[in-house]
């Protein structure tokens, strides 16, 4: 049943053409993989918006870490999707 009603859904998506769209949301969930458990500690993404990868961060000293590791990590993302990219990674 549940083969089912993910066909559908992938159906509708691809009707829609979200395809894209829900792919950029898989990097929430890449974030631990790309950037390893100890920044990951420290940071969580909190959302995709207009391609842009929302990203919490608990102090300045690790806002700093990430901003020097940016492109990296972007790069690394971008590698990991499918069909679509993140265009920038907003630190907050």
């Amino acid at each position: 049943m549940s083969g089912t009603i993910t066909n559908v859904f992938e159906k509708l998506i691809k009707k829609y053409g979200l395809e894209a769209q829900v792919r950029q949301h898989e990097a929430l969930f890449l974030w631990e993989k790309v950037v390893g458990e100890n920044i990951a500690k420290h940071s969580r993404t909190e959302k995709i918006s207009y391609g842009k990868l929302i990203v919490k961060v608990d102090s300045p000293v690790w806002r700093s870490e990430l901003l020097f590791q940016k492109a990296d990590i972007l790069n690394k993302i971008n590698g990991l999707l499918k069909g679509t990219n993140i265009t920038d990674i907003v630190l907050r």
